[in-house]
């Protein structure tokens, strides 16, 4: 049996980028085969932590990433020491992954993957010191988008491993949007939503200032915010300032994202900066009607259902756009039209998974 460990560079939670895109590869791959740990930098919810138990997996929190990379680093080349993996899978957005490729490197972990998720990095200057070592320390390149993969690699040979879903998983029934809608008192609504970490890149600000002027030509809408984050606050203190308190709803971290996209009407994905845009696919899954920045690259889009604004043109223009463009459909056609779409263009879990266990079976890259 191969041992992999897949390391989240950023913390391990359910409704989280990384996390998310390798939990759905982990509930497909072969666990007869593959012995699939995970460690991160924070300590899951129960209801993750218990899905790897029993699948017979093990989860290591290493310590904070930012705070002490020291220990952190330490703290992984002790596990990978005692445990002697054959793969580690290291998922992250920059050449910072370094840090945990240089530690797999030492300790003599054969396969060693840096699977890249974004097109920008929030750590500008050390991402430029650390990229030499970075370059010289994994055996294998993998990246959710040929964008993220051309900004990383630079150059070098990579592999797109796509950001891919369970697309049976996001089929939309009527029965549940109805009985969500009620439970989140949105019958009779107009609902706008988004799902996503709320820190920077997601471009929240935009979002609930597109919805201000959404609501100021439909007072029966109303914002559907799921995920949480470093920005709530000021998140909130601008809903406030706005005076749409009443109209905006914020659910925080959740584990049922596809039943609450199917409670939408329209989609929003203002990001200034994607790997690829996880939610977004999902999004069209559910044959929902999405509105993504021009800055999403243009792979996600994998549907007609998909239309990308650029951010200059400012919130009025996308609301007056959605408005306009916003008719009625029969959801349930536009799900199954949509899913044939997604399967057609690589992001069907069941078809994908099968290029990362090629990849783990290696014995080098």
């Amino acid at each position: 049996m191969k041992k992999i460990l897949i390391v989240i560079c950023t913390d391990f939670v359910s409704c989280g980028g990384l996390a998310t895109v390798m939990m759905n590869y982990y509930r497909f791959i072969d666990k007869e085969y593959f012995q699939i740990d995970f460690a991160s930098t924070s300590v899951p919810d129960k209801r993750l932590l218990e899905e790897l138990e029993e699948n017979g997996s093990v989860y290591y929190c290493l310590g904070k990433r930012k705070k002490n990379p020291y220990s952190y680093a330490y703290n992984l080349e002790q596990l990978l020491k005692a445990k002697r993996y054959d793969v580690i899978h290291v998922n992250g957005n920059s050449a910072t992954m370094a840090i945990e490729l240089l530690a797999a490197r030492k300790v003599g972990i054969p396969v060693r993957i840096a699977h890249v998720h974004t097109t920008q990095s929030g750590y500008e200057l050390l991402h430029k010191v650390l990229w030499g070592m970075f370059r010289k320390s994994y055996t294998k390149a993998l990246a959710c988008s040929k964008q993220a993969g051309e900004w990383l690699f630079q150059g070098s040979e990579y592999q797109v491993l796509n950001n891919a879903i369970d697309t049976e998983r996001f089929s939309f029934y009527p029965d549940i949007r109805n009985n969500y809608r009620e439970a989140l008192n949105l019958k009779n609504k107009f609902v706008v939503g988004t799902i996503g970490k709320m820190y920077a890149p997601k471009n929240h600000s935009f979002l609930v200032k597109v919805f201000f002027e959404i609501w100021k030509m439909r007072k029966d809408a109303v914002l559907l915010l799921v995920g949480d984050g470093e920005l709530r606050g000021e998140i909130e203190g601008e809903v406030s300032f706005l005076g749409i308190e009443n109209n905006v709803c914020m659910l925080g971290m959740r584990t049922d994202n596809a039943e609450l996209l199917q409670c939408m009407d329209i989609f929003l994905f203002p990001s200034i900066w994607e790997g690829l845009g996880l939610a977004l696919i999902e999004a069209q899954a559910t044959g929902l009607l999405c509105y993504a920045s021009a800055n999403v690259p243009k792979e996600a889009g994998v549907t007609e259902l998909v239309n990308f604004l650029e951010l200059d043109k400012g919130e009025k223009y996308w609301a007056d756009i959605i408005m306009k463009d916003y008719c009625p459909c029969d959801r349930t056609e536009a799900c199954e039209k949509a899913k044939k779409q997604i399967q057609a263009h690589g992001y069907d879990i069941a078809a994908e998974v099968k290029k990362l266990m090629d990849i783990y079976n290696r014995r080098s890259q």
